[in-house]
């Protein structure tokens, strides 16, 4: 298989491979509760040029990604970090 292994000239890393796959899909925007565990992931999003929306709660980033999906007709996605129970 053939990997990219550089994009502007920094290695890439499992963040940049999950923007890949959303910016192949031709999604330009993600919802998010920032947390230190998918942090690669908000990296790999900023250096595809995927938006960045950050949310205070969960269902508060779930609302606008269901919201996305139904007017843009594609996928909405929501990527939150590891909580405590």
């Amino acid at each position: 298989m053939d990997f990219e292994t550089s994009l502007n000239d920094q290695v890439l890393h499992g963040g940049h491979l999950v923007a890949k796959v959303i910016k192949n899909h031709q999604i330009n925007k993600i919802f998010t509760l920032t947390g230190g565990h998918i942090s690669p992931i908000l990296v790999g999003c900023h250096d595809y040029g995927i938006q960045v929306v950050d949310k205070r709660h969960e269902a508060s980033a779930v609302f606008p990604a269901n919201l996305f999906s139904r007017l843009s007709g594609l996928t909405g996605i929501v990527v939150v970090t590891a909580g405590l129970v």
